[in-house]
């Protein structure tokens, strides 16, 4: 009876261990994906602000182009491409034209 009960307690002793490996190279797998997790979560968000970024600053771009325009052609240049920079007599159909197309595309 003894005997049985040492060996019945030895098998459980391996059960146990063989289950405390498992669950620590679970833990260690879990672990590891938390990590991998962490680090794309991370990027993602870098990536996220570089692409509102490049789009803030396209828009930004293309507002500041379109003020430019205008600046330039109130200041009496032609900004038509036929006449670009050269000095203005009169309203230019032309740039006028040109800055209408650009106020529309905004």
């Amino acid at each position: 009876m003894d005997q049985k009960i040492l060996s019945t307690l030895a098998h459980f002793q391996e059960q146990i261990e063989a289950l405390s490996l498992r669950f620590h190279k679970l833990k260690d797998i879990t672990y590891q994906l938390y990590q991998e997790n962490e680090e794309l979560q991370r990027e993602n968000k870098e990536l996220k602000n570089l692409l509102f970024d490049d789009q803030v600053d396209d828009s930004l771009r293309e507002k500041e182009g379109y003020s430019n325009l205008i600046d330039i052609y109130d200041e009496g240049y032609h900004v038509c491409p036929l006449s670009f920079g050269e000095k203005r007599k009169g309203d230019c159909l032309f740039c006028l034209s040109l800055l209408e197309n650009q106020g529309k595309e905004k």
